[in-house]
């Protein structure tokens, strides 16, 4: 894109110039008439208000007036409620307050008792008009307050608009009985409203609560009730009491500047309104006769502007003609003077000037191609010597830099060897010591090499010498060690050339002692590469193959390692985890925590270094962690910190299980050895005499109660079988109903049996169980001892059975308090209890259940419930049929 000329440049400066005072003064003057124009409109919105107040005002002065008539009216007894005396109150009103068209009053009945004035000319009086049809006279009698009616036509304001002020009247018995009309004249309205002055093109409208007009500049709206309530600036009063805006006028179609603001007491509307046009016309004209300043100055200026560039323009142009000529290579003397006629005695004295200058420049030329001759000899001479250097640079620049490739540190120094061949063009190897311990370099280990060769230890370049004196290479050359520490890690074997000088060159061999030093550094970064690998992969190895999860923070309070263990944990996913800080954690967790815990508080607060809390898994199932905290530290410093992340449920559970056991054994065992030690003392005691039938019911109690403990010591020895797998079953053919009967009998008597009913639904075809009958009677009498305990009435038990291909289904269904779901896979657990303080009251150890399901899973059966609380439960127990095939001996299982 070319660049503007000079003559565009000057014009368009002369241009903005001009326009720049123009555009001030006119914002100035928009500005000013911006806030004339809002001063007016707030006035507006002052006048609505204040005509507001004047309308609210003036309907209180007459409401007031007609609710004082009212109570004088009540206030009056009978003999003075006639109609002259009522017609007198009605004038005294009428003439203090010319407001009202008309004043009368109305009898229970809605007939019209009195009125003043007296109809009109060609008017029908009043009196006796029954006005009982009227809404405001049914919702005076109805709310007996108060009513200020809409617009409405009537004969009460001849025919015409009108709105109404209606007043109970009550009898001296403070009954309703009638109320008081005052007809407003709507052309006293009229005078208070249009007695304000609005201002140019405004005029005002007073609504009542209906929308209709009781004031309008058309008189045609007020006399045909009109309802105004669709125009928008009435819609805005449902929102908003008062306010002001830019509305469309229905009845002028026109837009206009409104202020409105609606009276609450009386439901009416007031607004003042103006043409929108009119109310910004200053603004708008003053805006366009600033444009057009703008257009006819901008015009002016250019064509001046022009005219100025032009006298400047003739010289510059001479002058960039002539530097043309001198890109060119052209130099000749001008034959006219460059500056144009009437140019400035600057641009004169510029011309003049940049001639000599030119001259000087065509001299300067000849000395700058001399000199750049000369140069071009001197660096043909320096690049050859460079040369030499960057590829020297080259070579120890591939060890050196940093690629991230797939390709090992053995394949660069191959590299490099390969153009240090080339450099020095001889043969060179490279020896590595078998203490080299480095996989990619492996390739470069001499077997044989045991040992660095003689001069090894100077690493000056005293040791680069005849190949002959080291013994270990048939080649004539050098050797140089390559050392690290004072560690020879290898040395590197320059062989000689047939077909060139033998003798290395100095940079030859200062260039060796470099390369070397430089794969020394290779070398040893490659071990040391290896070795930190290795750490790293055990290391990691050890942390994730840990059962506790871990979580390393560093300095910066961001999670930057976490094993396997700490996802599952929490299910919180690996990247996710690996992006969180520290308080984003335990933030995490926290959320996970069922309520509230003060020692994982104090734990986020630094304030302790162990804590454990409850967390609910995803499951909705509770699991216990400890949490313990630890400093990553090392060399003096500090590099954040480190959790570990146990989970100890089952700890918790067996802590748990210990405590229930304990409380089992000390509640179950406390009572029937108190019963016992009772009943002994009291035979021994050696100042009673005790008869025998009082003997044997104690020595019955005690027999009972060590029967009681022989139970709870048999449910022991039952438990600790099924835990060590030892449960054995004498299973032969049984019978169901044989069973089912055993059990019945067997039931103790302190469990309540004699208060059950057993219904007994039993199919005489059901086919023989292959049983242990002994275990079987007391997985039943387990089911109906707890039938009989959890509940609350009569309990009732019924005993069904059906049988399939497999196993015979007997069902023990009960009428008891049932099993809420969340308890029912949990009851068959060793000392589970569904209501604890019911198990307290009733006894019971909790195990009667386990002990079943490891008697019928003994039997190669299973057992299961079904239950809803408040229903009762059945227990469904599965067991093998018996298989005549089989035999009829009887079998171990």
């Amino acid at each position: 894109m070319n660049n503007p000329s000079l003559r565009l440049h000057l014009t368009i400066t002369f241009a903005i110039l001009a326009l720049i005072p123009i555009l001030v003064l006119g914002s100035i003057q928009i500005f000013q008439i911006k806030n004339i124009t809002n001063d007016y409109n707030k006035t507006q919105m002052q006048t609505t208000y204040r005509l507001a107040d004047a309308v609210q005002t003036y309907t209180y002065y007459h409401r007031n007036a007609v609710e004082t008539l009212a109570t004088t009216i009540s206030a009056s007894s009978p003999p003075f409620r006639t109609r002259e005396s009522m017609t007198l109150k009605l004038q005294s009103v009428k003439n203090n307050l010319p407001g009202f068209s008309g004043l009368f009053v109305v009898n229970r009945s809605g007939g019209v008792s009195a009125q003043f004035p007296e109809a009109a000319a060609g008017q029908k009086p009043l009196l006796g008009t029954d006005l009982s049809g009227r809404s405001y006279f049914q919702n005076v009698k109805a709310a007996e307050t108060t009513t200020i009616t809409p617009l409405f036509r009537g004969p009460e304001g001849a025919d015409k608009p009108a709105i109404a002020i209606a007043v109970p009247v009550y009898s001296d018995q403070k009954q309703w009985d009638g109320l008081v009309v005052g007809v407003l004249d709507l052309q006293e309205v009229a005078r208070l409203v249009t007695k304000y002055d609005y201002g140019t093109d405004a005029y005002p409208v007073v609504l009542d609560a209906e929308g209709r007009a009781i004031y309008h500049p058309e008189a045609a709206i007020s006399d045909s009730l009109t309802d105004l309530s669709g125009e928008p600036v009435v819609q805005d009063t449902k929102t908003h009491d008062q306010g002001q805006g830019k509305y469309r006028s229905g009845v002028y179609r026109q837009d206009e500047l409104v202020t409105y603001k609606k009276i609450g007491d009386l439901g009416w509307t007031v607004w003042v309104g103006r043409s929108y046009k009119a109310a910004n016309a200053a603004f708008t004209d003053t805006l366009q006769t600033t444009i057009i300043l703008l257009v006819l100055t901008l015009v002016l200026t250019v064509v001046v502007g022009n005219l100025l560039a032009k006298r400047l323009n003739g010289t510059i142009h001479a002058l960039v003609g002539y530097t043309q000529k001198l890109a060119d290579g052209i130099f000749s003397v001008p034959d006219k003077k460059l500056a144009s006629r009437g140019a400035p005695y600057e641009l004169q004295m510029l011309a003049d000037h940049f001639f000599r200058m030119a001259g000087q420049i065509r001299e300067n030329q000849r000395a700058l191609i001399e000199l750049n001759a000369e140069l071009e000899n001197r660096v043909a001479d320096r690049t050859q010597s460079l040369s030499r250097k960057n590829q020297e640079l080259e070579i120890v620049n591939g060890l050196l830099t940093p690629i991230m490739t797939r390709r090992n540190a053995g394949e660069f120094i191959e590299d490099s060897m390969a153009h240090l061949r080339g450099l020095i063009h001889r043969e060179v190897r490279l020896r590595l010591h078998p203490l080299t311990v480095s996989t990619s370099l492996g390739r470069f280990k001499d077997a044989e090499a045991t040992a660095a060769p003689d001069g090894a230890s100077h690493p000056d370049g005293s040791a680069l010498g005849s190949g002959s004196d080291s013994g270990s290479d048939s080649i004539s050359g050098a050797i140089v060690p390559i050392q690290t520490g004072g560690q020879t890690l290898g040395s590197i074997v320059v062989g000689g050339n047939a077909d060139s000088d033998s003798t290395l060159t100095d940079n030859d061999r200062k260039f060796l002692l470099t390369f070397a030093n430089t794969v020394a550094i290779i070398l040893q970064n490659d071990m040391l590469l290896s070795s930190i690998r290795h750490e790293h992969a055990t290391l990691n190895a050890v942390l994730e193959s840990m059962s506790d999860a871990i979580v390393l923070i560093d300095a910066d309070r961001h999670v930057v390692y976490a094993n396997r263990r700490m996802t599952e944990q929490f299910g919180i996913p690996m990247p996710q985890l690996l992006s969180m800080t520290e308080e984003a954690l335990f933030s995490a967790i926290a959320a996970k925590l069922p309520e509230p815990d003060d020692e994982w508080a104090a734990f986020t607060r630094k304030q302790r270094l162990h804590a454990k809390c409850k967390v609910t898994g995803e499951n909705g199932k509770e699991r216990f962690i400890s949490v313990s905290a630890f400093q990553v530290s090392g060399d003096g410093h500090s590099f954040g910190r480190g959790y570990v992340w146990r989970d100890i449920t089952k700890e918790h559970e067996v802590d748990a299980l210990k405590n229930d056991l304990i409380s089992l054994a000390s509640h179950e065992f406390k009572t029937p050895i108190t019963s016992i030690k009772g009943g002994v003392e009291t035979l021994l005691r050696p100042d009673a005499v005790w008869d025998e039938a009082f003997k044997k019911e104690l020595l019955e109690g005690i027999h009972e109660d060590i029967g009681r403990i022989q139970d709870l010591i048999d449910e022991w020895l039952d438990i600790s079988k099924i835990e060590a797998g030892a449960m054995r079953v004498n299973v032969q053919p049984v019978r169901v109903a044989s069973i089912v009967q055993s059990a019945i009998h067997r039931l103790p008597q302190h469990a309540g049996a004699e208060h059950a009913e057993f219904e007994l639904e039993l199919d005489s075809e059901l086919p023989l169980l292959k049983a242990d009958k002994l275990r079987m009677e007391q997985v039943l009498v387990n089911l109906f001892t707890n039938a009989i305990r959890y509940n609350q009435g009569k309990p009732v038990i019924r005993i069904s059975a059906e049988s399939d291909d497999s196993f015979v289904h007997i069902r023990v269904q009960d009428n008891g308090i049932g099993i809420a779901p969340e308890h029912a896979d949990k009851i068959f657990d060793r000392f589970y209890r569904v209501d604890v303080s019911s198990s307290r009251q009733t006894g019971g150890t909790g195990l009667g259940l386990a002990i079943s399901k490891g008697i019928i899973e003994a039997h190669g059966g299973r057992i299961r419930v079904e239950s809803e609380p408040g229903s009762g439960s059945t227990f469904i127990i599965s067991v093998p049929k018996f298989r005549w095939e089989e035999g009829h001996e009887h079998e171990e299982a």
